[in-house]
């Protein structure tokens, strides 16, 4: 299933589905060619299985309605936080990866065609990212980051 558009029906689900397609898309697999038939490097849940990593993890953290569009308006602004957690071998990886990541939804917004924007997910915003390290040299590195958008709910 491909989304190119939110809409106020399944809008979390959606936003969730379009950034995990956007990132499997957009963002290099550093070891694309030794993954095994059905493993994604970009995923909408945490692994409940052994990975080989670097993986990509996509969950919703939040959803607010700072506001309403208005008396006599069933629509709402919505402000919807998600998760990305870059888990990876190391910590040169981790930060590369993140770059990566950052750097693409931030570019992306505005492409006219199929942007963030186009897509209805507006205001794109990063409003944390936190370190998290297994211990040992061997433990994963892994970087949370808090990203929203502002969805206007018709």
């Amino acid at each position: 299933m491909t989304i190119t558009t939110i809409t106020g029906i399944s809008f979390l689900a959606d936003t969730i589905i379009l950034i995990r397609d956007k990132l499997q898309t957009n963002i290099t697999d550093p070891i694309a060619g030794f993954r095994k038939g059905n493993e994604k490097f970009v995923m909408t849940s945490y692994p409940q299985r052994a990975v080989n990593y670097p993986i990509i993890t996509i969950v919703d953290r939040n959803i607010s309605q700072p506001q309403r569009l208005g008396m006599g308006s069933e629509g709402t602004l919505l402000r919807i936080t998600l998760e990305i957690r870059i888990w990876a071998r190391n910590v040169v990886e981790r930060d590369e990866l993140f770059d990566s990541v950052y750097n693409y939804l931030k570019n992306d917004q505005l492409d006219s065609g199929t942007g963030l924007v186009a897509s209805n997910l507006n205001n794109f915003s990063m409003t944390s990212a936190i370190n998290i390290n297994e211990d040992g040299e061997a433990g994963i590195k892994s970087k949370v980051m808090e990203i929203n958008f502002m969805f206007i709910n018709n």
